[in-house]
């Protein structure tokens, strides 16, 4: 749905101007991740975290990052797992989903905005196609990566890496890229850009 889509990213764009001034804060990912999962009662969530993971974030844009990872996987599947470790140089979370999991030669794709996939992936939800654009755009601003690992009728696995020691990424902003989305966006419809 057209006009859904576009509420949907001027959604975004309210999250993006205000992440543009939040300041990064110490925070505790066990909290973080327990609070998210909360949200979740009626959910199969599930955590299998390691004690006292710590990091430095823009509290509020990963936890949208997590959000939407966890939202990816119940679109498709009944149950998301969610592991978080430390190795020596990162914090990784792993976010395992039991969906009927993503052809190889979607994945490279993944992140791209607006991409969705054919088949049984994109037979259900109403995705816009930008929740894992945009998880990859906070994580890169985190200066991490993001990784994904699926195979056909057996799940899908997103992998989130935080370097142990953050400095944030100064690169161009989350309220750029999605103004210039959805001016693309409307150029396609035949409008104008409504600023």
């Amino acid at each position: 749905d057209i006009e859904e889509m576009e509420r949907m990213l001027n959604e975004y764009l309210e999250f993006a101007r205000y992440q543009k001034n939040e300041e990064t804060e110490t925070a505790n990912l066990n909290e973080v991740i327990k609070k998210i999962v909360e949200k979740y009662e009626n959910k199969e969530v599930n955590v299998n975290l390691e004690e006292n993971l710590t990091i430095n974030m823009r509290l509020n844009s990963f936890k949208r990052c997590l959000m939407n990872l966890i939202d990816n996987g119940l679109s498709y599947g009944k149950k998301v797992e969610i592991l978080a470790k430390k190795t020596l140089h990162n914090i990784i979370i792993f976010v395992d989903d039991d969906g009927p999991g993503i052809p190889d030669n979607a994945i490279p794709h993944l992140f791209d905005r607006f991409y969705r996939v054919d088949g049984s992936r994109s037979g259900r939800g109403k995705g816009s196609g930008l929740g894992l654009a945009i998880v990859k755009w906070i994580v890169q601003q985190h200066n991490g990566e993001v990784a994904v690992e699926s195979k056909v009728g057996e799940g899908t696995v997103f992998s989130v890496f935080i370097p142990s020691k953050l400095t944030l990424s100064s690169e161009v902003t989350l309220k750029e890229t999605l103004t210039q989305t959805l001016n693309i966006f409307r150029s396609g419809r035949g409008e104008s850009n409504k600023g």
